[in-house]
């Protein structure tokens, strides 16, 4: 006897008119036609996920991420998914679920928190050949590419670009269940992306069974798998390598590796590495540094003038006083390979109120890609871990053999032209500070902010509270004065230069443990009231003194 697995499912208005059948069924189910479930292998099992919008059917790759899929079944075994929500919906994109927080506990609760739940601890990334292709069921993660946990997402369209950077563990295996997909997708949102009629894409309950148990099982086909091409980028023993760019480089040794996020711009950088915190001389704080790639097509333009822009760029900050030069110089760059790539070098710093982070850049191009290569540290450890950068320059490869531009000019010309800088930006909308930042000495900061949001402010739920209030009301007015910076660079410059005691205020989080609601508050209303010292008040008592100066004359 073999039982038909495929319900038709309606909209319940409670779940228990649903539940009794299924839970009679699942009852029957070890002991009368799925006797020899409990001894499959991995390979011929099949998840099965009954949600309000129809069934999920999801078959299992374990050749191609093991631990995933043994993780995976592991939760879905213990109950986990049940009663839990997709809470991000994004049509055309896909649809993520798996977070506990969005369980359906006689009502849904903590809706500021979800998306940032787990299973309580985090597996390796096993990035594989899969392309993120319609029906592909792929972890969900943070920054870190080992932080995967128990969040999933099924690809609604074919994203391709998330290739090699989220492991693909499985696939949507029946018609039903691609219908059902399209549902989800297709419920309307709220502005945080999650459906308005929650009970709509409920996962209900979820089980194992196996193929056998499935009548009429269709025939998918084979895989599509990556030709090498198509990925952009993957971990090859100790070398990072991207296809997409066009290059590869070796990290260093046990240094973290944080790729760009599914909503990310051109302005990101496309591969960032994050190494240990050292602690500081005062013997309590510390400092994580961080090595990044920005990669942009040259289209147009010669290595020469996006360089010349580039620099044109650095030296109007330095007039400007937002930017300290320390060294400067086109020189040669020779690999590890025996190759020479001649480029800008830079070593500067940014001053101003609290931590200036050093850095080190350097600006070089192959075929059609210009290449910023940069290394910021705490001014500490700067020089004792400059080592480590140099060692990533000289491990950088290309994978083509197209010939590098003619630099001789470059070399004998000491003077800077003054063209306006050129980027890739993409047009309308953005983040302000990043759109301020992107390409300046700023950078290393926004990325350092970043990770203090993630890692320390979305950790409490006043600061997940927060950052959602402060989200609708910055993003009300950030694109407009976003689109204004990229039309007029001096504008740009303002806003680094009114950004800049903002981004050190905050960077002060990073040397803090917030272990408590209450300190969280403590500190958060600390650098508020700072901030307003800064902006507010500090003015007012200048133009006050101003004003007094001026009546005594």
């Amino acid at each position: 006897m073999v039982l038909e697995l495929y319900f038709q499912m309606k909209k319940y208005k409670t779940n228990a008119k649903f539940l009794i059948p299924i839970l009679v069924l699942m009852s029957l189910i070890p002991i009368s036609t799925f006797g020899n479930m409990a001894f499959a292998e991995d390979d011929d099992k099949v998840i099965i996920m009954y949600t309000n919008a129809g069934s999920l059917v999801i078959e299992l790759f374990p050749d191609d991420a093991p631990n995933t899929v043994e993780n995976f079944l592991s939760l879905t075994e213990s109950g986990f998914y049940d009663q839990l929500i997709f809470h991000r919906v994004i049509k055309d994109f896909m649809i993520q679920g798996g977070d506990p927080l969005t369980k359906n506990k006689a009502g849904f609760a903590n809706f500021s928190q979800w998306g940032t739940g787990n299973a309580g601890y985090e597996i390796p990334a096993e990035f594989n050949d899969i392309k993120h292709n319609r029906g592909i069921v792929s972890m969900a993660r943070g920054a870190d590419v080992n932080s995967a946990s128990s969040q999933f997402f099924i690809v609604h369209k074919d994203s391709n670009h998330l290739d090699g950077k989220y492991t693909a563990f499985g696939r949507l295996l029946t018609e039903e269940s691609y219908v059902t997909l399209d549902k989800i997708a297709n419920l309307s949102t709220t502005q945080f992306l999650y459906p308005n009629n929650l009970h709509a894409s409920e996962i209900i309950k979820t089980a194992v069974i196996t193929r056998a148990d499935i009548v009429s099982l269709p025939s998918l086909g084979e895989l599509d798998r990556s030709d090498g091409t198509g990925q952009n980028s993957m971990i090859v023993s100790d070398r990072y390598v991207n296809s997409e760019y066009n290059f590869s480089v070796i990290p260093p040794k046990g240094w973290s590796l944080f790729y760009p996020m599914p909503d990310s711009t051109s302005n990101d950088p496309i591969i960032t590495f994050k190494g240990p915190k050292k602690l500081l001389q005062q013997g309590f704080e510390t400092f994580a540094p961080y090595m990044y790639i920005n990669v942009n097509r040259l289209g147009d333009q010669t290595f020469q003038e996006s360089l010349d822009s580039r620099v044109s760029q650095y030296h109007k900050m330095e007039e400007l006083g937002t930017l300290r030069i320390d060294s400067e110089s086109i020189q040669n760059l020779v690999t590890a390979d025996g190759k020479t790539y001649t480029g800008y070098f830079l070593q500067a710093a940014q001053p101003g109120i609290g931590l200036a982070v050093p850095f080190a850049q350097v600006i070089i191009s192959h075929s059609d890609f210009i290449y910023g290569l940069t290394y910021a540290n705490h001014e500490q450890n700067f020089e004792a871990d400059l080592e480590l950068f140099n060692n990533l320059l000289t491990s950088f490869e290309t994978t083509s053999e197209a010939s590098d531009p003619e630099f001789g000019s470059l070399l004998e010309e000491t003077g800077i032209k003054t063209s306006e800088p050129q980027t890739t930006e993409p047009q309308g909308g953005g983040c302000l500070i990043a759109t301020a930042a992107f390409g300046s000495e700023m950078a290393p900061q926004v990325q350092l902010l970043r990770e203090i949001r993630d890692n320390t402010i979305l950790q409490t739920e006043s600061g997940t509270n927060f950052i959602s209030t402060f989200n609708q009301f910055y993003y009300s007015f950030s694109p407009v004065i976003a689109d204004y910076e990229r039309e007029n660079p001096y504008f740009k410059e303002a806003v680094k230069l009114t950004l800049t005691p903002l981004l050190a205020s905050l960077t002060l989080l990073q040397h803090v443990d917030i272990d408590s609601e209450s300190e969280m508050l403590g500190y958060g209303i600390a650098v508020i009231l700072l901030n307003i010292g800064i902006y507010f008040v500090a003015p007012a008592v200048l133009i006050m003194k101003v004003r007094s100066l001026h009546k005594l004359q």
